[in-house]
C-alpha cells in the first residue's frame, strides 16, 4: 500500500534524525571542502538535521527549533550555524538522496521502458539584503527598494517518484536554456527529458541526442512542428505524424516536437 504525503510528513516529523544520516552529512561535507569545525551543539550534523526539521514544519520560526527538537540553543546560534555550512554540502545531499531513491524505485515511471524526466523553471524570492539584492535581482515592474530579490529556479524531477534530483539556481533575469545544461549531467542514455517551449531549440535538442537521451518538448509559436524519428521508439509510440496544414496552424494551436536517437533502449 502506498502512503499518503500526510502519513510521510507524519513518519519524518517523529523520525527527524534519523532521515539523515551523521555519516552521508559528514560525506558531503569532506567532499564539499568542509572539513574542520568545533565540538559544540549545532555541528555540521546537527544543523543539516534540524534545516529538515524545519522545513517539514512548514519553515517554521527559528526560535521554535529548540522546542521541536529538544536541544539548547538559540536562534540566533542556529542562524550563525547554518550560514556556516556551503551550499555545496546541499548539492550533493540532494544529489545523494536523488541516486539513492531512484536506486529503490529504478521501475517506477517508465514510458516504454525509458526512465522519463521533468524540467521546468520557477522562481522563489529572498529577504531584502544587498547582497542577495546584487546577486539575483528583483523584478523590472517594482520600483529600487520596493521589492524583494527573487532567484531564478530550474529544477530536475524523476517523473515516476516525483523527486527533485537537481535544483539550479541563478539570477531572475535567466532564461532556462542558459542554466539546462547543468543538469545534462544527471541523464543517462536512454532518457525520456519532457519539458514545455521555454526548453524547445535545436541546440537543446541535438545536445540530448548527442548524449543518447530523447525528448519531448513543446514548440513555441514562432517554431514549426517536428517530427525526426531515427532508430527504435517509433512514430506511432511518440505519438507522432506527418506535418500538415492542421501543425502549420496560426499561433496558440497545440503543437509538439519529439525527437530521438539511434541508441539502443
Amino acid at each position: 500500500m502506498v502512503a499518503s504525503v500526510t502519513a510521510v510528513l507524519r513518519r519524518f516529523k517523529t523520525e527527524w534524525v534519523t532521515q539523515l544520516q551523521p555519516e552521508a552529512i559528514i560525506g558531503a561535507c569532506e567532499e564539499a571542502g568542509y572539513t574542520s569545525w568545533r565540538d559544540r551543539v549545532l555541528t555540521p550534523v546537527t544543523t543539516v538535521q534540524l534545516c529538515l526539521l524545519q522545513i517539514l514544519h512548514g519553515n517554521t520560526a527559528c526560535s521554535h527549533l529548540p522546542h521541536l527538537s529538544g536541544l539548547r540553543f538559540t536562534a540566533a546560534a542556529y542562524c550563525q550555524a547554518r550560514a556556516r555550512l556551503p551550499v555545496r554540502l546541499f548539492d550533493l545531499l540532494l544529489e545523494r538522496f536523488g541516486r539513492a531513491v531512484q536506486r529503490s524505485a529504478l521501475d517506477e515511471g517508465r514510458w516504454h521502458g525509458h526512465r522519463t524526466v521533468l524540467v521546468d523553471g520557477s522562481g522563489g524570492s529572498m529577504p531584502d539584503t544587498p547582497a542577495l539584492q546584487d546577486a539575483f535581482g528583483q523584478s523590472t515592474e517594482q520600483r529600487p527598494g520596493c521589492g524583494f530579490p527573487v532567484a531564478h529556479l530550474l529544477g530536475l524531477f524523476h517523473a515516476g517518484t516525483g523527486v527533485l534530483l537537481k535544483l539550479v539556481v541563478a539570477p531572475l533575469l535567466t532564461h532556462d536554456l542558459a542554466q539546462v545544461q547543468q543538469v545534462h549531467p544527471l541523464l543517462t542514455p536512454g532518457d525520456v527529458l519532457v519539458a514545455d517551449r521555454g526548453l524547445c531549440s535545436y541546440a537543446h535538442l541535438a545536445l540530448l541526442v548527442q548524449a543518447g537521451g530523447h525528448a519531448v518538448l513543446r514548440v513555441g509559436r514562432a517554431k514549426w512542428w517536428i517530427s525526426h524519428r531515427v532508430g527504435p521508439l517509433s512514430s506511432r509510440a511518440c505519438g507522432a505524424r506527418q506535418p500538415s496544414k492542421a501543425c502549420h496552424g496560426p499561433a496558440g494551436s497545440q503543437r509538439s516536437a519529439s525527437m530521438t536517437n539511434s541508441s539502443p533502449g
